[in-house]
């Protein structure tokens, strides 16, 4: 972003973000801050690098005479001055300007602060710290997450995929999914490139996303936005026509459409979703698309609505999960890794798979995935099942799985960040044993 003066409103509203999150609010940013791209890129900024800011805010204090008197309270200012004056190197004339009618204590403070700010030294500050340690400070990355991490894959690996997950500036496309032709004005510019890997996949350029949100293209669901990863887990299903298919956890939707266009509108879908209010959200847009054969529910998948078992041709679970592969797009669930969040997804992603698997026909397709780079949410979720499951064959360009004693599972796969510039994502492809 700009060094600019930042407008005072704007600065506002992103402080009172930060206030909120630092309260333990779970933020759900509106429309008109999503679409600001001040206040979305400071606001998740300033998050993803929370940990490494206040590490920068409270060296900076000690090494301050007097520093018992500086006001802690309003933190959120100083993680803001912190971002402006470090990472974009704003002049504290401005920074000070800025956040000025929002100080209730001594402005004075401030000043002195962003001053010695400018003589922080990382070298001495990170003297006598470990890899480890030094990983989790530099990229503002929880030691839980790090520390899961080391003992699976090696450090550099670990550090480069961390490094991907932080450095949004290098996210310079975005991924659509085509399903009819599109427009001739988008076939002019050439800003469509096919993916290698994925029919009917393109990468745009980041420049034109706004230019694609108001195409008649995109309005009419022709187009969709999504992760190649989550195009990879739909096309790993391979849905046909005239089958019962199931989306286990499906909003907001995205995949579900994708599901019902690969079948030529012409199968049995149930889409649920746990979540009453993210329910609502993919029925809106599944009405709003125009797709029949589509039953929504709000429901717990553990204890599905559905008097039968071995109903369903193929069912697709994309599991809740700690989010831990997702740090580029969600820099907040970073903040909430730690071994409760860990032991409280994995529990209910078993759950959900004994639930899919009783409701599979035999020789049915299941596909799992989550968008966690953790093993217990993946290859040692599906060890628990391969009684039940056959493993079949994933895409050769999809990476191999952690080993698990010493040897790859069949029929799992990863994608990682560095690697496949997607999230990080488990995917396990199987047909339940006869």
């Amino acid at each position: 972003m700009e060094k600019e003066l930042i407008n005072a409103k704007k600065t506002q509203r992103i402080l009172n973000l930060l206030n909120r999150f630092l309260k333990g609010e779970v933020i759900k940013l509106t429309e008109l801050d999503r679409i600001d791209p001040i206040i979305f890129h400071y606001y998740h900024e300033i998050i993803r690098f929370w940990s490494k800011l206040n590490f920068l805010i409270k060296k900076t204090f000690r090494s301050i005479e007097n520093s018992d008197s500086f006001d802690m309270i309003e933190i959120e200012k100083y993680l803001y001055s912190t971002y402006r004056t470090v990472w974009e190197d704003a002049p504290n004339k401005s920074v000070l300007k800025e956040i000025e009618p929002y100080i209730n204590s001594d402005k004075e403070i401030f000043s002195i602060f962003l001053n010695k700010l400018r003589s922080f030294s990382w070298d001495k500050a990170l003297r006598g710290k470990s890899p480890q340690e030094k990983l989790s400070i530099e990229e503002a990355i929880p030691s839980f997450v790090v520390q899961r991490l080391s003992n699976i894959v090696s450090f550099d690996f670990l550090k480069e995929n961390i490094h991907s997950m932080n450095d949004f500036s290098k996210k310079t496309t975005f991924t659509v999914f085509v399903k009819k032709n599109i427009e001739n004005a988008f076939k002019e510019k050439a800003i469509f490139h096919e993916d290698k890997d994925i029919t009917n996949l393109f990468h745009i350029t980041i420049k034109y996303k706004s230019e694609i949100l108001r195409s008649e293209s995109y309005q009419s669901g022709d187009l969709i936005i999504l992760d190649k990863g989550s195009a990879l887990i739909v096309t790993s299903l391979e849905p046909k026509m005239n089958e019962k298919i199931c989306d286990f956890c499906a909003a907001p939707g995205i995949k579900t459409s994708l599901i019902a266009y690969l079948t030529n509108n012409k199968s049995c879908i149930i889409a649920g979703d746990f979540h009453t209010e993210r329910t609502k959200t993919m029925r809106n847009l599944l009405l709003d698309l125009k797709i029949p054969n589509i039953n929504i529910l709000n429901e717990d998948s553990i204890d599905f609505p559905l008097r039968f078992e071995n109903y369903f041709d193929r069912i697709l679970l994309d599991a809740p999960c700690t989010g831990s592969g997702s740090f580029l797009s969600n820099p907040e669930i970073k903040w909430r890794q730690n071994e409760d969040f860990l032991y409280q997804n994995i529990t209910l992603q078993r759950k959900l798979i004994e639930s899919a698997i009783k409701l599979l026909k035999p020789n049915g397709i299941f596909v799992y995935s989550t968008c966690s780079l953790y093993p217990e949410e993946g290859e040692y979720r599906i060890l628990d099942f391969l009684d039940d499951l056959e493993p079949l064959d994933l895409p050769t360009w999809v990476s191999p799985s952690y080993k698990v004693n010493n040897s790859i599972l069949t029929g799992t796969g990863r994608l990682f960040p560095s690697v496949h510039q997607t999230q990080g994502f488990f995917i396990g492809k199987f047909k339940k044993k006869g």
